[in-house]
């Protein structure tokens, strides 16, 4: 029987928010229609009910419509269901626009209530590869059918967030000691204790 190694992913965390063009539209809650013009994307200030930090957001206000033109900072701290509000004042509005954060609008992250781990099975690892802060590369033994060159063979990419902050070295260390561990006594399950409480965002197959 295979033996797996539990990568624990974090539900909801606080992160950053998806930095692209028209990101955030469809989640303004509050005021998605104002009088006002404010043509060309303007970065405007904004409040927020959770904890986020240092986001940036530019508004576009033309025929009646209010949209998000881009995110050009995600900052870091934001969870589902935070508000952003912007208040009338500051966008020249009448009334103020609130978004409220659905999980699209944040980076990406696989855990939940019901899926607190991801079992990753260890018996064909190859290797597990120091990648950087947020990426660690676990290799498999055979192909990857669709890859050409170094990335032909199969890999599960494990992707972090990046606070509470660890380092590539850490991460390759953590992963590698519970393949180590799950290696050594048959049909274990260790769990990947990451440095620093580090969380994990999503594991991917490729």
């Amino acid at each position: 029987m295979s033996n797996y190694i539990k990568i624990p992913l974090a539900n909801n965390p606080a992160r950053s928010l998806v930095n692209a063009t028209g990101s955030l539209t469809s989640s303004i809650t509050t005021n998605s229609t104002d009088a006002t013009t404010l043509a060309s994307p303007t970065a405007k200030a904004f409040t927020t009910s959770g904890n986020g930090i240092s986001g940036v957001v530019a508004l576009t206000v033309a025929a009646g419509a209010v949209t998000v033109a881009s995110t050009t900072s995600g900052g870091e701290g934001y969870k589902v269901g935070d508000t952003l509000t912007f208040d009338k004042s500051v966008i020249g509005g009448t009334t103020d626009v609130v978004i409220t954060l659905a999980a699209g609008d944040l980076v990406a992250s696989s855990g939940s209530s019901t899926e607190p781990f991801f079992f990753m099975p260890i018996d064909n690892v190859g290797a597990v590869v120091k990648g950087s802060a947020t990426t660690c590369i676990v290799e498999l033994k055979q192909a990857n059918a669709t890859g050409t060159g170094a990335d032909k063979v199969a890999k599960y990419t494990i992707t972090m967030d990046d606070v509470p902050a660890t380092t590539a070295l850490a991460l390759q260390a953590d992963v590698a000691a519970a393949v180590i561990k799950a290696a050594s006594a048959e049909n274990a399950q260790p769990e990947v204790k990451f440095t620093s409480g580090a969380e994990c965002l999503a594991v991917v197959l490729s």
